[in-house]
């Protein structure tokens, strides 16, 4: 059974690309974060098979997590890397949520900490991505799994 990280990473690679995905620009793979490590896993798939999709290294990062050693699967915080980026950097976020909301969607928590970074980083340059919804793959994608899901072939 296949996970469906080439899937997401052929969604994602196309809204990157929505954003004008240039040669020099940083691009992160943003989740909301999980207390779970299966998630952050599944993440992790996602960030290399977008990696071999656009054929430069992505960075993971996540919204949010909890504190402490425990959590650290979930990679640094996308406020944290974007400050940390160099001087003058472009980055693309790419974003790895399903659908708009007070997280991803116009005013939610992304823009928010975009909008901060770019405060107190005129430097930079950040765009993100749109969310998954939408994407002509993903009802593909979630028919298969909802299919898989139920043993009767009520789909054909």
């Amino acid at each position: 059974q296949e996970s469906g990280a080439l899937q997401l990473a052929e969604m994602l690679r196309s809204r990157l690309l929505e954003i004008d995905l240039g040669p020099e620009d940083t691009v992160l793979l943003c989740d909301h974060g999980s207390p779970v490590p299966r998630v952050a896993n599944a993440k992790m798939a996602v960030r290399d098979a977008l990696a071999t999709a656009i054929d430069r290294q992505v960075f993971s990062c996540c919204m949010e997590r909890r504190e402490g050693e425990a959590y650290d699967f979930n990679g640094e915080l996308l406020q944290t890397v974007l400050l940390a980026l160099p001087h003058g950097a472009i980055a693309k976020v790419a974003l790895l949520f399903l659908q708009e909301g007070r997280h991803a969607g116009p005013g939610g928590d992304i823009e928010q900490i975009v909008a901060g970074a770019m405060e107190k980083r005129p430097d930079l340059s950040i765009r993100t991505t749109a969310v998954l919804a939408g994407h002509s793959l993903l009802e593909d994608l979630l028919l298969k799994r909802l299919e898989q899901s139920i043993p009767l072939r009520v789909f054909h």
